[in-house]
């Protein structure tokens, strides 16, 4: 497991074994791509093809799947690849019964703010908070 540019790293010293490889995972794929990782994922994708010959499963996770990170991973993955959406064909992907909240505050104030978004929202429900 590793950042793609730490496994590129890792490549370029020799000191990565991909003989055991079975899946590789790559979460957020439309952000890695879009922010530039697209040369270093290339790269990591043909050595473990160099190595493993195609025996490997790719699984590309995102919340968007814009057509163009469609067409990137009809570059790297198998022609019967499967998307799966959970969403469906909902024209607001978002649930209907969930609350976004965005609330700013500077580093030193993080413990209190976090304190007060339990305590406010804590009690009527299940809460993720993203930081």
């Amino acid at each position: 497991m590793g950042t793609t540019g730490r496994v590129v790293d890792h490549i370029n010293r020799g000191n990565i074994d991909f003989q055991g490889l079975k899946t590789i995972v790559l979460d957020e794929a439309d952000i890695m791509l879009n922010m530039g990782f697209k040369q270093d994922i290339e790269k990591v994708l043909e050595k473990v093809n160099e190595v493993r010959e195609g025996e490997i499963q790719i699984a590309l996770f995102s919340a968007t799947v814009p057509s163009w990170v469609r067409d990137i991973a009809l570059e790297f993955m198998k022609p019967d690849f499967r998307v799966v959406d959970l969403a469906q064909d909902l024209s607001n992907k978002t649930a209907k019964n969930v609350k976004h909240i965005k609330m700013e505050c500077q580093r030193e104030d993080r413990i209190d703010a976090l304190a007060k978004i339990i305590a406010v929202y804590g009690g009527v429900g299940k809460i993720i908070v993203f930081t």
